[in-house]
């Protein structure tokens, strides 16, 4: 990969950890972590995970979004709600939460099912397999999108292997996660080759 490519994915990938990172390794920021409601922290990391996309993904045609996919007419949904679509720049529709009280404040798409290129199903936990949860997950979209990722926060040591194997099992297309650990308080090791070969494919994908 070009030095600069790289050192730019990279770059990307150290702000992500670093809003994440801290707070599970430090015992006393992982106990004011629990204590936030999970969806909340769920929504922390997919949005930081979306920001980072859109970067990546940089002059291309598309970008990262909330939403749901619906079908060429507009009016049936023909998903679940999505961690994150990558799909076309455009809409169907947009709640933004802004359009008529100033700074928006969240931003969910209904994206046309034939502009989906991706979907990123989030998950901000460490993963140690994959729950029937996350095997529905992927066969309620498999209909309707071909390309479904799963992506992590953290993997425990030792059952990466694993959870890829099974994740590709379950149907999703890749697996990645941000960093590796052994129990609450362990230093890990961060995935920068995974994270490398994430945003590779991302891009590739995306100039398909």
């Amino acid at each position: 990969m070009e030095p600069y490519r790289r050192a730019f994915f990279l770059r990307q990938f150290d702000s992500l950890c670093a809003m994440l990172y801290r707070y599970r390794i430090d015992p006393e920021l992982y106990e004011a972590r629990k204590s936030v409601l999970s969806f909340v922290i769920g929504l922390r990391f997919s949005a930081l995970l979306i920001y980072t996309i859109r970067r990546l993904l940089g002059n291309t045609e598309f970008t990262a979004n909330w939403g749901v996919i619906i079908d060429e007419s507009g009016e049936k949904r023909c998903s679940p709600e999505c961690d994150i679509i990558i799909h076309k720049d455009g809409s169907e529709d947009a709640w933004n939460g802004g359009d008529n009280f100033g700074d928006p404040v969240m931003g969910f798409h209904f994206v046309d099912r034939k502009n989906v290129k991706l979907v990123v199903s989030c998950k901000a936990f460490s993963v140690t397999q994959i729950s029937q949860s996350m095997k529905d997950d992927v066969v309620n979209l498999a209909d309707h999108v071909d390309n479904v990722w799963l992506f992590a926060e953290c993997c425990q040591y030792g059952r990466v292997a694993k959870v890829r194997r099974d994740a590709r099992n379950a149907g999703y297309k890749g697996f990645s996660y941000l960093y590796r650990l052994k129990k609450s308080g362990d230093p890990g090791k961060y995935d920068e080759i995974g994270w490398c070969k994430f945003a590779k494919a991302l891009r590739k994908l995306a100039a398909e």
